[in-house]
C-alpha cells in the first residue's frame, strides 16, 4: 500500500544539493549570455556592414521609423533613440536578420517565377532575311449585321411621373 510523503520530510541535504545545481546552472546560463553578449558588442559594427551589404533599405526604413516616431511623438522618439544607442548590437543583429529575411523573400519569389513562367532569355537573335511561309489564308465570313434594337414600350416611364 502506498502511502504518502510530505515534501518537508524529505533529507535537508537534498534539498541543498537541488539548490546549488539550479544556481551552477543559472551561473552557467548566464556566463553564456554575457559572453554572447560581448561578442556582439565587439563585432557589432561587422554586422551592420554585412546587414548594409545585404539590404541597406532595411537600416533606411528603421531610421525612417524613428522619424515618423519622432513626428508623431517626440517623447517617444527620444525613448526610441535612445533605445537604439543603448541596445545597438541587438539593433544591428535584427538589421542583419531582416536584410537576410528579406534576401529569402527575394529569392523564393524569383524562384516561383521561374517555376510559374520559365526562365527568362535576355534576348533571342532573329534571321536577317525574310521568313518565306507558304500557308494558305482563308476568307474570314462578313460579321453578322448588328441587332436592331428596338424600343420596348412596356409603360415603365409611367413610374417616374
Amino acid at each position: 500500500m502506498a502511502t504518502f510523503r510530505s515534501p518537508f520530510d524529505r533529507s535537508p541535504v537534498g534539498t541543498i544539493i537541488g539548490i546549488v545545481i539550479f544556481v551552477a546552472v543559472l551561473y552557467v546560463l548566464f556566463s553564456i549570455v554575457g559572453w554572447f553578449i560581448s561578442l556582439l558588442y565587439r563585432y557589432s559594427w561587422l554586422i551592420l556592414i554585412a546587414a548594409l551589404i545585404i539590404d541597406y533599405r532595411v537600416v533606411l526604413g528603421y531610421f525612417k521609423g524613428l522619424k515618423r516616431l519622432f513626428e508623431r511623438n517626440a517623447v517617444y522618439g527620444l525613448i526610441g533613440t535612445v533605445a537604439t544607442v543603448a541596445f545597438y548590437p541587438f539593433v544591428f543583429l535584427y538589421f542583419l536578420g531582416m536584410a537576410l529575411f528579406k534576401k529569402k523573400v527575394k529569392e523564393a519569389r524569383q524562384e516561383a517565377d521561374v517555376r510559374r513562367n520559365g526562365q527568362w532569355v535576355d534576348y533571342e537573335e532573329l534571321p536577317e532575311e525574310p521568313v518565306d511561309i507558304d500557308t494558305e489564308y482563308q476568307e474570314l465570313p462578313p460579321p453578322p449585321p448588328p441587332p436592331v434594337r428596338r424600343k420596348d414600350n412596356d409603360d415603365y416611364d409611367q413610374y417616374f411621373k
